[in-house]
């Protein structure tokens, strides 16, 4: 495909969903190895405590992803090379997200330990920022009617903003790796506020 060769996303949108699909059910393999035949069940939750909520952490913060990708290429009208190659990136990086789970989950909290499971996860949200701002500033790849508009400006803003999240995360995680993983939560405000921000420029 050469740079000013375009084609429809529904095919990508397929392969995305399909290694997001894969890349969230390896993830939550561990729990399989679990041991609960004496059927203690609260002393297996207390004992897996760790492995519990680094699991479902990253299977929500998979679950915001895949959903964010969905939202944006319903509105990409076309890809291209440039789009093709950043999506490859950022599927890679999903797929790799199991990894700096079970770092994570398997370890203490420590700068390095968290700080490269954060740092992946900002890597991610990072090259999602990237596709948004080439679809946005070239011409030809978004619908029509989302381009320029009030959505288009929030969805840059929201992007933006959870990068920052995370990048906020990673550096707190080198000086408090313990409780960074909790500041991820702020991603959940970030759909009012981006919202509230687009809304503000548009008035101003």
């Amino acid at each position: 495909m050469s740079r000013g060769e375009r084609h429809t996303s529904d095919r990508i949108i397929a392969f995305s969903d399909g290694v997001v699909a894969i890349a969230i059910t390896v993830l939550l393999l561990p729990l399989a190895e679990l041991d609960t035949k004496d059927g203690q069940v609260l002393t297996m939750l207390s004992e897996n405590s760790q492995l519990l909520w680094g699991l479902t952490l990253t299977w929500v913060i998979i679950a915001v992803f895949w959903f964010a990708h969905h939202r944006m290429f319903d509105r990409i009208a076309a890809v291209d090379r440039v789009v093709l190659w950043l999506n490859f990136a950022w599927l890679f990086a999903i797929a790799l997200l199991p990894l700096p789970t079970n770092i994570v989950v398997q370890n203490a909290p420590s700068a390095q330990v968290t700080g490269f499971y954060i740092g992946w996860m900002a890597l991610i949200s990072i090259i999602m920022m990237g596709i948004v701002r080439y679809s946005q500033r070239t011409p030809g790849i978004l619908r029509d009617d989302f381009a320029g508009s009030e959505s288009a400006r929030s969805a840059m803003i929201r992007t933006s903003l959870i990068s920052g999240v995370f990048v906020f995360a990673f550096l707190v995680a080198l000086v408090l790796p313990s409780i960074a993983t909790y500041v991820l939560l702020l991603m959940f405000f970030v759909d009012p506020l981006a919202a509230r921000l687009a809304a503000r420029a548009r008035s101003g």
